[in-house]
């Protein structure tokens, strides 16, 4: 089809046609690769679908403001949790630090808004 589509209609190429098929098999093929991938890593076992995801739903949660007894939930403060512990993660990840350090961090994260929510009321 080339860079230009209009010169590709002239041509008689029919372009929406051939855009859809390009971006069918493209994401097809992604989606086959992906499946390779997992299999060969073992990144589907179900038996580790969830693992070690409560403290971060708890964290995320109590650092978004959601007190642990009871009362509103606010939803941008939920988000706003999910988000800090997924860069926090990332960052344990890109920086190559274990695993261990990042629960600790959250565990203190956790610690310092339960004592936070308990100080102010």
């Amino acid at each position: 089809m080339g860079a230009n589509q209009a010169a590709a209609v002239i041509a008689g190429i029919k372009v929406r046609r051939t855009l859809f098929a390009v971006y069918a098999a493209s994401g097809l093929l992604a989606g086959l690769a992906g499946l390779f991938a997992a299999a060969r890593l073992g990144a589907a076992d179900p038996n580790y679908i969830g693992l070690n995801f409560e403290l971060d739903a708890i964290a995320a949660a109590v650092i978004g403001g959601t007190p642990l007894s009871g009362g509103r939930v606010s939803i941008a403060g939920g988000v706003f949790g999910v988000l800090l512990l997924q860069v926090l993660g990332a960052s344990f990840i890109m920086n190559d630090i274990n695993f261990s350090y990042a629960q600790i961090l959250k565990a203190a994260f956790i610690v310092a808004a339960l004592y936070l929510q308990r100080a102010g009321g």
